[in-house]
């Protein structure tokens, strides 16, 4: 008389797929499985690869804002404001040449007393037309560099004049960014 399983019922698998002896049985084959889930899988990594590398090594060009910007007109000399363009590249067009002659205008805050003046006079910068030497203002005579940020005063009448790495230095005697042409 016997008492428990028979031999040949412990290796029979179970409702749940569990043999009596707790082993598992070999599971069916998916749809995935095989060649096609091969196949399948190394597309679905070419794609993420694909959409990483356009993300982050070219990424989508920056939205344009719709406020105007300055620029000078390279025949001319004369300023005009324009609303860029998605794509668009320098020089723009110019409506006073009726051509593509318009590159981005410098500031200049400076009078030739040295005073800060409120509206600027808008320059051509030398380099960006690849005109050899320095870019002097045409209204106050003082060297024009890049990215000129707008100097102001403080109520005891010391001049602030921020620098290209936002720090600021405040003087007492009107030192413009800006040098004076020799």
């Amino acid at each position: 008389m016997t008492t428990g399983p028979s031999p040949e019922s412990m290796n029979q698998p179970t409702a749940g797929g569990e043999s009596a002896q707790g082993n598992v049985s070999p599971a069916k084959g998916g749809p995935l499985s095989g060649p096609l889930g091969v196949v399948i899988s190394v597309a679905l990594l070419s794609v993420a690869g694909y959409l990483g590398y356009r993300t982050f090594i070219n990424p989508p060009p920056e939205p344009t804002d719709s406020a105007p910007v300055w620029y000078v007109c390279s025949e001319t000399g004369k300023a005009f404001e324009h609303i860029r363009q998605m794509g668009e590249m320098e020089p723009v067009y110019s409506p006073l040449s009726k051509k593509n002659t318009g590159y981005r205008a410098e500031k200049c805050f400076w009078t030739k007393d040295g005073k800060i003046k409120t509206t600027p006079t808008y320059v051509l910068l030398n380099e960006l037309i690849g005109k050899p030497g320095p870019t002097l203002c045409p209204d106050c005579g003082r060297l024009v560099e890049p990215h000129n940020k707008r100097p102001s005063k403080t109520q005891s009448g010391e001049i602030v004049i921020p620098n290209a790495d936002s720090t600021e230095v405040k003087t007492t005697s009107p030192q413009p960014t800006t040098q004076p042409a020799d």
